[in-house]
């Protein structure tokens, strides 16, 4: 497991704000991309694992890059004109005005033109964030994911809760469990998506999918399941280690549910993602598929760091 001391976080903050490319012995240069003014754990720790393959590691943010198009010239440069081989995109930000966005968007489509490795590709992360679109491609694929409804409408959410009993309204876009609701009353369903409506967002209806006090995060790179843990939560429907769940060990990774996982991968068009999975009465249920995943909680659980294996795959790519 890779191991980011102070004299770490030291060089690490150096690079993200100096952007001067450190070439240990090999032309191979990896941009991580976040938005954060300084890199966030997981970018440190891609860094850390790049640099220990002799790559050239730098931090960038989108705000940074400067796309060049027309009178000859096709090119995004960033500051000093460095000269980046491929990108780990970890965030492009979806809390910015819809100018931004598309001008983000349009940036990492700019690259993918150029013939520049992006991991993940922009279209799959936009994808794997619309809890919405990704489930449905997902469910059109035959994997099995919880019965869904969206609306704009708080009426037909009101009938949606009278229907199933028992609810999960969460925001169409969002992470760690926040802003979900497990809701067990059709009036508070009602106040809910009312609420939501008044705000201008749209009414994401799930019904409760019964899982064991746990879920299964299992952490895929490639085609390969590199390891699999159990998030534990004894006081709370919410299983997101975000949310208080403990990490707990998987010791043995179900042929099913490793095909499983690989599969919503591959329907995604990820290179890398954790997929979280309910074990439910009916079998195993898709919740979502995370295409930026943390893993302090995998690294907890397994002693496994996969940011190693994500720089090894990255690295690979640019020698194709």
């Amino acid at each position: 497991m890779l191991a980011t001391n102070a004299a770490d976080e030291h060089r690490l903050l150096h690079l993200s704000t100096s952007l001067t490319p450190v070439v240990l012995g090999a032309l191979i240069r990896i941009a991580v991309v976040h938005t954060r003014p300084s890199p966030p754990w997981s970018a440190r720790q891609l860094m850390l694992a790049l640099e220990g393959m002799g790559v050239s590691a730098t931090y960038l943010r989108p705000d940074q890059m400067i796309a060049e198009f027309g009178g000859g010239v096709n090119t995004v440069r960033v500051q000093y004109h460095q000269d980046i081989d491929a990108f780990i995109l970890r965030d492009i930000g979806f809390s910015t005005t819809i100018e931004q966005f598309l001008r983000r968007y349009a940036l990492f489509k700019h690259l993918e033109m150029l013939g520049k490795p992006i991991v993940n590709p922009v279209d799959s992360i936009i994808t794997a964030r619309n809890k919405y679109l990704s489930l449905l491609i997902l469910a059109s694929k035959g994997i099995p994911v919880p019965r869904t409804f969206v609306t704009e409408d708080p009426y037909s959410a009101y009938r949606v809760a009278q229907q199933l009993g028992r609810v999960v309204i969460k925001p169409i876009v969002g992470s760690m469990g926040f802003g979900a609701l497990m809701l067990e009353d059709a009036d508070t369903a009602f106040v809910v998506a009312r609420t939501l409506a008044q705000l201008g967002q749209p009414i994401y209806v799930q019904q409760y999918v019964e899982k064991p006090n746990r879920d299964i995060r299992v952490f895929v790179i490639g085609d390969e399941v590199v390891a699999a843990y159990y998030r534990v939560h004894a006081n709370s429907w919410k299983t997101n280690i975000a949310q208080g769940a403990k990490p707990k060990p998987l010791e043995r990774i179900d042929p099913q549910l490793e095909e499983l996982a690989i599969r919503c991968c591959k329907i995604l068009s990820l290179h890398y993602a954790g997929v979280d999975v309910a074990e439910s009465r009916e079998g195993y249920t898709v919740l979502e598929v995370n295409a930026s995943p943390g893993w302090r909680g995998l690294v907890t659980a397994t002693g496994i760091n996969p940011a190693t294996r994500i720089a090894q795959y990255v690295v690979s790519l640019c020698k194709k």
